[in-house]
């Protein structure tokens, strides 16, 4: 995921836990609200997930997962995903289809 994509502001992840719209996946939740920046993606990956090796390896899968869909993702949103502390035992695979499966449920995913 590019990092012009990245959400990093405290305002706007408050902004988005605040007003967005929720889909939850077995090992993750989803959470989406209208943006007039465009497409932005913050991840939240709480203490209860792990040590800071595996937050930031829960981190960096998460990125991966979303790279892999970022083309069919709509664009008019700022999204956060927030990590269970089930997901730091999945591989790549399980996560991309983890997050996937989140955005096709809240309808966020273009075909």
């Amino acid at each position: 995921m590019q990092k012009q994509y990245r959400l990093k502001r405290r305002a706007a992840f408050a902004y988005v836990y605040r007003k967005g719209e929720r889909a939850s996946a077995r090992d993750l939740v989803l959470l989406g609200a209208k943006s007039r920046e465009g497409l932005k993606i913050g991840f939240s990956v709480s203490k209860k997930v792990g040590n800071a090796v595996v937050r930031n390896r829960v981190k960096r899968l998460l990125r991966e997962a979303v790279a892999q869909i970022a083309q069919r993702i709509d664009a008019g949103y700022m999204y956060v995903i927030v990590a269970r502390p089930s997901l730091a035992g999945l591989p790549l695979v399980k996560v991309a289809e983890e997050v996937e499966y989140a955005f096709s449920k809240s309808g966020k995913l273009v075909c």
